[in-house]
This record gives structure tokens, C-alpha cells and sequence, in this order.
């Protein structure tokens, strides 16, 4: 109940992650060697789904799936459920209800999401979480399963036991925040210079401050947090009958990913090495704080390949936005900066990957197949020996996925045939995306705005844009939009974007067109658009 309580109070706030999406999941099962259900018609249970923020992507772009939610916290359930109902979606059902409660009678499910509660639940709960894998997991599901980890982890707890030390006295929440910040301090500025943790005290504190209260709260101050190494995650999924494939994100177990260095030391040491123990060696070379498991059936065992495969690639959908994005500090050179979809930069002067980077941003957000990529990009590159081309473009896409950096799938995703000339002529939001603007406009909504992808989106409107997105429908054409904006712009009901009334101006035409336009951008690179 004090889990429940704690999460009434102070809700949480419900978005998409992409590496939670079954897209992503069955995509990274294929580059372990892994076939598992199509999207289509897929069963996706999530456990601990707050506001089912994280569910509704899915949801809405799979209208013969079947997902459920469950969730300890009826307040965050009671306005997911009511977000269902304004959108009318038949194929998510959220339950608010203890997972301990989930028994084989619940049903089978393709995909378990459990993101953001292994760690944080006392241990019959996280044996809970490996006896429903077990139990309702079908037999070529995949189950997703996060949790703070070992080694790198060692400073957060350093900063939490101080945390919690300071917030001891306060049982308020808002007093125990300030409290547990306050500490901070000392951690940084009050370390004694004998102190040999110093510097990574500081650096701790200095990644924790770049997130938000809530997170702190949640992360520092509840009642748990169990982080464990990954062996010993690993020997619980054992016992329970599942095994720990790897990480969500396949190149996290891949030790190039942290430069040739890392990765000759690390074959040196784990050669012949069990897949588990590789993974576990990288995790101290890299210092991981976090993991983001696959569990997959124990049985599944003899197919899972003893590190991911990077040739698996070319099986795969791309998906990509980079836009130019030159920092102020950045020093005159051919480098070229980008900031891509997930806000992430890219640093580049290789022609290569500027192909493929400017291919896959002409898609977005729409995916593409390996082999219209290489179509696409190898003329950007003029070079007459198309073999040679197609290897500096794969080498590029491989660097791409070795950092993170792009969207993968197996199946089309819900932007095929995307066209952005159709689309600027009748724009029209994904769907929810209208709903979702609208609730979030009242205080307390806690369920974000995510795209198809299941990216989170954030996005300040002026008065003006948010007038023309609430009209865009696909029906209406831009010329229609344009002219209904200056009608309500001459009125004075809506400023321009700068702030100034117009009320009563003629010859609005380039006014207009210019919101248009800056709108449309700005939905468009968050993917937030579709074609009718």
C-alpha cells in the first residue's frame, strides 16, 4: 500500500520509450538471433504501466493487437483509462491491480514490458515480475525488463544513502526533496581533497542534476532501490525458469561501440568466455549503471547467438531525423553537426554518413529497407565503383546503430508511404496526438505526448499554432488552413507567434504562410504527422 500511496500522490509522468516498443524489441531479437511474433496481431502485457503512456503508441498503430496495462497506483490508471475512452481504442485495457495478483489465468502475451520497477519493489515482486515471464509469456515471447545495476551504480549509492541521511527528519515530500538536494552540496563543493571518491562523487551528482524532481524522488528517495550486477539477474531469471538474452539495445553489448581500445581489451580478457560473463566484463569496463534486459523462455536457449550480429542489419527498417544543429563553441572545421530525433548529437565530416544521414532525414519519418537506402544515398557519394559505395554506406550505418542513433524494425512501420509535399497540403496529427494536446493543457494530466516511433515529444505552441493544429485533419488543405488563420488573426482572436495582435490587418498572406509552414516543420520533425 505504501507503494500505491506514493505513487497517488505524486504521479508519475507516463511517456513512451522506444526501446521498450515491441518494434524495437523484435528488431533486437533478430540481431541476437531470435525469431518472434509479428507485430500485427500481437499480445503485449506491460507491468507497472502508470497513465499507459508507454502502451498507447502501440495501441494506436496496431488496431488488431491486444495490450493490457496493470498498474498498483488507481489514480494514474483511472486517467489512462479515461484518456482510452476519449479516443475510443478497444485494444488496450489497463487494470489497476497488484502484478502479484497475475496468475496464468490473466493470459499469454508475445511481448512483458517492465520498465522502471525490478529495482524499485521489494524481492517477492521482482520474483513476481520472472514467475509471470514464466508463466504468461508465449513461447517465442520476448519479456523487457530495466533495472538499475552494478558496477556502476556504486557512486549512486553513496549519494542516495546521504540523500536519504539528510531527509531522515521530514516525512513531507516536498520538504524531503529540498532536504535530499541540499546534500548535494556537500557531495560536491564540501568534498575533502583526500577524499579518493571526490571526483566521482561529482560526477554523479553532476549527471543526476540534469533530471527532473520527480526523477530524483523516485529514484533516490523511495522506500527501494535494488540494484544487482547482471550475474545476479541472470541466475534469478534462472531459477525461474527464463534467461537473460541481453540488452535491449544490441549495440550496448557490442564492445566497439566504446572504441577499439575497450574492445581488444576486452577480448583479450573475455575470450572464450560464457555469453553472460562477456557481458558482464563489458559492464565493468564501461561502468553501467543501468540495464535493459531481454528474458526470453529458457528453452529458447540453443538460438540465441553468443554476441549480437551487426550483418543482421541489412534485414532491418531505418528510420532517422538529423538536423543541422552547429553548436556555438564548435571550432571552424568540415565538421558537420546534427542534433538528431531523440535530441542526441552527431559530429561528421565522413561523406558516407552524411549520405545516409540525408536519405534517411528525406524519409522521415517513414523507415526505409537497406537496399533503398543504398539506391538513395550512393549518388551522393559519385563514386563510379558502386561496390566500393555501398561498403563506405554500410560502414556509416553501421556507426549510426553502434551509437544509438537511429530507429530500427523488422515489419513496415505506420508511416509508409509518407510523402512531405502530400503532407504539407493536408496535414494531419497522428492519432491521439489532438486529445493528448488538449488534456495536457489541464494541471495534473500526467500522460505525455509520444509519436508513432515512441519517441517523447515535447512541444510549446504559441497561441497561433496551436489554433491551426487543432484544424488539421487531412481534409483541409493548406490553402484552406491559411485562409481560415488569417480570418481569426484579423479578428484579434489568436496573436501572431511573436505576440502581436493583428486585429484588423490586411495582406496576411505571407504572415500566415509562414506559421503554416514553421508548424508543419515543427510536427514533422517530432513525427508527429501522417498522410491521409
Amino acid at each position: 500500500m505504501a507503494i500505491a500511496d506514493a505513487y497517488d500522490k505524486h504521479l508519475y509522468e507516463s511517456n513512451a520509450f522506444s526501446y521498450t516498443s515491441p518494434r524495437h524489441l523484435r528488431a533486437a531479437a533478430h540481431l541476437y538471433g531470435l525469431s518472434s511474433v509479428p507485430l500485427k496481431q500481437a499480445r503485449v502485457l506491460e507491468l507497472g504501466c502508470a497513465g499507459g503512456g508507454n502502451l498507447l503508441p502501440f495501441a494506436l498503430s496496431h488496431p488488431e493487437a491486444q495490450i493490457v496495462g496493470v498498474d498498483l497506483s488507481a489514480v494514474q490508471i483511472e486517467q489512462g483509462q479515461g484518456l482510452i475512452q476519449a479516443l475510443k481504442l478497444s485494444n488496450l485495457a489497463l487494470h489497476a491491480m497488484s502484478l502479484t495478483d497475475i496468475t496464468p489465468d490473466f493470459g499469454q502475451f508475445d511481448y512483458i514490458i517492465a520498465h522502471g520497477v525490478f529495482s524499485w519493489v521489494p524481492h517477492e515482486v521482482r520474483l513476481a515480475i520472472l514467475r509471470i515471464v514464466r508463466e504468461n509469456l508465449s513461447p517465442y515471447g520476448l519479456a523487457y525488463i530495466s533495472y538499475n545495476t552494478y558496477p556502476g551504480w556504486k557512486a549512486n549509492d553513496i549519494l542516495r544513502d546521504a540523500m536519504l541521511l539528510h531527509a531522515q527528519a521530514t516525512s513531507d515530500h516536498a520538504d524531503k526533496l529540498l532536504s535530499a538536494k541540499a546534500m548535494l552540496g556537500l557531495l560536491t563543493e564540501g568534498v575533502a581533497s583526500q577524499n579518493q571518491l571526490g571526483s566521482v562523487l561529482k560526477a554523479a551528482v553532476h549527471r543526476l542534476l540534469q533530471h527532473s524532481d520527480f526523477y530524483i524522488a523516485h529514484e533516490y528517495l523511495e522506500t527501494f532501490n535494488a540494484p544487482c550486477y547482471l550475474l545476479e539477474f541472470a541466475e534469478l531469471c534462472q531459477q525461474e525458469g527464463c534467461l537473460h538474452v541481453g540488452d535491449a539495445d544490441p549495440h550496448a553489448e557490442m564492445a566497439i561501440s566504446y572504441g577499439t581500445t575497450v574492445q581488444q581489451h576486452h577480448e583479450q580478457i573475455s575470450a572464450n568466455q560464457p555469453r553472460i560473463m562477456r557481458q558482464q566484463y563489458l559492464d565493468f569496463a564501461v561502468g553501467r549503471t543501468f540495464r535493459k534486459s531481454l528474458v526470453v523462455h529458457a528453452a529458447q536457449r540453443e538460438h540465441i547467438l553468443p554476441d549480437p550480429d551487426p550483418g543482421r542489419i541489412v534485414d532491418l527498417r531505418w528510420a532517422g531525423f538529423f538536423r543541422p544543429d552547429t553548436p556555438k563553441q564548435a571550432v571552424a572545421s568540415d565538421m558537420q553537426h546534427f542534433k538528431n530525433h531523440a535530441h542526441r548529437m552527431l559530429a561528421t565530416q565522413d561523406p558516407a554518413m552524411l549520405a545516409v544521414t540525408s536519405v534517411l532525414s528525406a524519409a522521415w519519418p517513414a523507415s526505409l529497407d537497406i537496399m533503398t537506402l543504398l539506391e538513395r544515398a550512393r549518388p551522393q557519394l559519385h563514386d563510379s565503383d558502386s561496390d566500393r559505395a555501398n561498403r563506405s554506406l554500410l560502414a556509416a550505418m553501421h556507426t549510426l546503430f553502434r551509437q544509438g542513433l537511429l530507429h530500427y524494425g523488422l515489419e513496415a512501420d505506420p508511416y509508409q508511404d509518407y510523402d512531405l509535399a502530400t503532407v504539407r497540403e493536408h496535414p494531419m496529427l497522428i492519432p491521439g496526438a489532438l486529445e493528448i494536446l488538449e488534456q495536457r493543457r489541464t494541471p495534473g494530466f500526467g500522460i505525455g505526448l509520444n509519436n508513432l516511433w515512441h519517441d517523447a515529444v515535447q512541444l510549446h505552441l504559441e497561441d497561433a499554432e496551436y489554433w491551426l493544429i487543432r484544424h488539421m485533419d487531412g481534409k483541409r488543405s493548406a490553402a484552406e488552413l491559411k485562409g481560415l488563420l488569417r480570418n481569426v488573426l484579423q479578428r484579434g482572436q489568436v496573436p501572431d507567434t511573436d505576440g502581436k495582435m493583428l486585429k484588423g490587418q490586411r495582406n496576411l498572406e505571407l504572415t500566415v504562410d509562414r506559421i503554416l509552414r514553421n508548424t508543419v516543420d515543427l510536427l514533422h520533425r517530432n513525427g508527429l504527422l501522417l498522410q491521409e
